[in-house]
């Protein structure tokens, strides 16, 4: 099927969070993938699923999230920086800023979390793969709970997957937690919005609601 990809590129690039971005054909005339440059603090997994959902409703075509390549022009934040955020009140974890770096064939997720008034960061690398993203947006997720809770636990992401129920998709999760309680295997879930990457988030987070509290007191 042929598109007008300048329209599609145009259209784009008047996205809230979007600096630029680029359409690159298939050979046949279709779409075969994007290029996001994002406006600083933009967060990643919104701007590619308003691309996602600009590009279905608009255009009559899908894009999955392996074809969003998301480029922040910052970079990824710094390791082991500590973005301030506003004090809370809960401590359960709240999805500060969510970020996704492709280059060649790696993909890179940046997850910041808070909790009260602190905020921790977490990276993880994969490949650009439906799955290779998920895990990485996972393993990202768990890395910025451990700095939250201090490296009072390890928690590590045994399975990630994308289920299809009817009309609804679901993202489920498996972790395996050991703390000074021993190991415990968990799992949570969250239904796809818009965003399978920020699906995997909330899924991770579920997993280890129960245990929030204590690891972040």
């Amino acid at each position: 099927m042929s598109h007008d990809l300048e329209a599609i590129a145009a259209a784009l690039r008047a996205l809230p969070g979007v600096d630029d971005a680029a359409v690159h054909p298939d050979g046949a005339g279709g779409l075969d993938s994007l290029r996001l440059d994002l406006s600083p603090g933009a967060d990643g997994l919104e701007v590619a699923g308003a691309a996602s959902r600009l590009i279905r409703e608009r255009f009559g075509t899908e894009v999955d999230t392996a074809q969003v390549h998301v480029v922040d022009a910052q970079g990824p934040t710094q390791q082991g920086a500590e973005p301030k955020v506003p004090a809370q009140r809960a401590s359960r974890p709240e999805i500060v800023r969510t970020d996704l770096v492709t280059a060649g064939h790696d993909f890179s997720a940046t997850v910041v979390l808070s909790s009260r008034s602190r905020a921790a960061t977490g990276d993880a690398r994969g490949t650009i793969t439906p799955q290779g993203m998920q895990r990485a947006v996972g393993q990202a997720t768990l890395r910025a709970i451990e700095r939250l809770a201090r490296d009072s636990a390890r928690i590590e992401l045994d399975t990630v997957v994308i289920t299809q129920a009817g009309d609804q998709r679901t993202a489920l999760v498996t972790l395996t937690m050991l703390s000074s309680h021993g190991t415990e295997r968990l799992t949570g879930s969250a239904v796809v919005r818009e965003d399978e990457s920020r699906a995997v988030v909330r899924a991770t987070l579920d997993a280890l609601n129960r245990r929030l509290e204590a690891l972040l007191a």
